[in-house]
């Protein structure tokens, strides 16, 4: 999957979601700032990350669902999702 593939991978599945992109491509400085992984696929526009409108997070199986058939990984992360290419 290239960047623009994903990003229009991760647009699809916030305007299912409701949800806003809250981190896209960071610099390695950013990423060691959040304590990212030093090979985090932030670094070259291959993640973000995702937050809800309080009480609107979606059902944790439903989006795993949803980003899988974009072919994303989600992953729960607390505060926000973290979707990936697969």
């Amino acid at each position: 999957m290239t960047p623009t593939q994903f990003m229009d991978a991760a647009r699809a599945y916030v305007a299912w979601s409701r949800g806003s992109i809250t981190s896209y491509v960071r610099s390695p400085e950013r990423n060691k700032q959040v304590k990212g992984h030093p090979d985090s696929l932030h670094l070259i526009g291959l993640a973000c990350d995702v937050g809800y409108s309080p009480n609107a997070t979606p059902p944790l199986a439903t989006a795993k669902r949803r980003a899988a058939k974009l072919e994303l990984r989600l992953i729960r992360e607390g505060s926000h999702d973290h979707l990936q290419a697969h």
